[in-house]
């Protein structure tokens, strides 16, 4: 009987197993045959037939062939023959399989440009007084158009939100509100905490103000990382106010200013993708006179950029006085919203 040629042995062993063969050439002249299953710059693992799996140095590896007959040359200095370690030539033991490496995906470029722009139609409820008397409380439609602009750099950002809101009834217009207001936002090395800085200018006739100027600091606490479903935002702190309050009649003016403390709350519960709970709250003076705004709602999205928002909200103001009656404004608004 013939003699089978060992090398047309190892091509035919090669074919059987219907896998292509890497070849690692090592400095001292011996040649692997087999699967490359990682490579990285501390280390090689190859997959041999006769050895196993096992780790290769790349000083050790003079040159690296793949299946397809491509040559990685490795010129790395040769320092005498490598020590041996126990198995054939200078082949490291033989080591546990490792899993193939999973190509890593590029990182998401963070957006440093959003915004959102909204209209929203409201049934108000409030106290409020005309120039012959006292009406202590009142229900009508109102319109609002609200929307922000933000920018976001890696430890700052910057937003900028407008509110403009008016009633079709001629005698409301004298109540129609108008806000702007720019918010800075620094987070520290520990993520958790975070500094603020508010610059707030507005008219609100329902509280009967004129040229309402606020500058405000806050530290604050984000309690939930920012990939969790809950997002909770509590900050305090201080600022100057500055006003002009209309009289009964909305004729004579008072100017008032006075340092205040703010503090601020905000909360949304991403359900599902495509419904999240909201609800907020501001709180300006302090225990005796204040101003605050309270607000609870859901904002469902409709189509890709479109939401629909309903939302219920809670203003009171205990410096305003109708009759024996406190000021305050509740509404249930509904409104769409485009957030791009």
């Amino acid at each position: 009987m013939k003699k089978i040629n060992p090398a047309i042995l190892a091509m035919l062993f090669a074919a059987g197993t219907g896998l292509a063969q890497d070849t690692v050439v090592l400095n001292n002249g011996d040649i692997l045959s087999g699967t490359i299953l990682e490579q990285t710059a501390d280390q090689v693992s190859f997959n041999s037939p006769v050895f196993g799996s096992i780790n290769l140095k790349p000083d050790d590896i003079k040159e690296i062939r793949n299946s397809q007959n491509q040559k990685d040359q490795k010129n790395t200095p040769k320092e005498g023959p490598a020590k041996k370690d126990g198995a054939i030539g200078n082949i490291p033991k033989a080591k546990p399989s490792q899993p193939t490496a999973v190509a890593k995906k590029d990182p998401v470029k963070m957006k440093q440009w959003s915004g959102q722009a909204g209209l929203a139609i409201a049934i108000r409820e409030k106290t409020s007084s005309n120039q012959i008397g006292v009406i202590r409380e009142e229900k009508y439609e109102t319109y609002r158009l609200y929307g922000n602009v933000q920018w976001k750099g890696k430890q700052n950002k910057l937003n900028w939100d407008w509110v403009y809101r008016y009633s079709s009834d001629e005698y409301k217009v004298r109540d129609d509100f108008f806000s702007i207001a720019q918010v800075y936002k620094h987070s520290f090395s520990n993520k958790n905490l975070y500094s603020s800085a508010k610059t707030l200018y507005q008219r609100d006739y329902n509280r009967r103000i004129e040229n309402e100027f606020l500058q405000t600091g806050e530290l604050g606490i984000t309690w939930f990382g920012k990939d969790s479903d809950i997002q909770l935002q509590t900050s305090a702190g201080a600022g100057y106010h500055t006003y002009q309050r209309l009289d009964t009649a909305r004729i004579n003016k008072n100017t008032i200013s006075q340092p205040e403390f703010i503090f601020d709350q905000n909360f949304r519960w991403n359900l599902i993708n495509t419904l999240a709970l909201t609800q907020g709250y501001t709180h300006l003076g302090n225990l005796t006179n204040y101003h605050f705004i309270f607000s609870a709602g859901f904002e469902n999205k409709l189509v890709k950029d479109l939401f629909v928002r309903m939302e219920y909200r809670l203003d009171r103001d205990t410096e305003v006085y109708y009759d024996d009656k406190g000021y305050y404004d509740k509404a249930i608004l509904t409104s769409f919203l485009y957030k791009f």
